[in-house]
């Protein structure tokens, strides 16, 4: 067996039900769901995953807010596209 760094090994972290936008308005944890969802992907990337596999519900409500929306593709495009 080789090292777990071989080039044939995928690493896929699963992170379920992220709920972003959970409590939104609250004046304390109002920022609590997004910021763990960036703890999600900065993990990631300091794990040098391949794959992030986002199951259950990446969103608390079936239609975000704008703001947690954009939160959310600001997040993605840095951390996975690089922006």
């Amino acid at each position: 067996r080789g090292s777990p760094d071989d080039d044939d090994v995928i690493r896929i972290m699963v992170a379920t039900d992220n709920h972003v936008g959970y409590e939104e308005g609250h004046a304390v944890r109002g920022v609590d769901s997004v910021a763990a969802f960036e703890e999600i992907l900065q993990l990631a990337r300091a794990k040098r995953v391949d794959m992030l596999l986002l199951g259950g519900d990446l969103f608390h409500d079936n239609k975000p807010s704008r703001g947690t929306v954009v939160a959310v593709m600001r997040l993605l495009r840095e951390y996975c596209m690089g922006d």
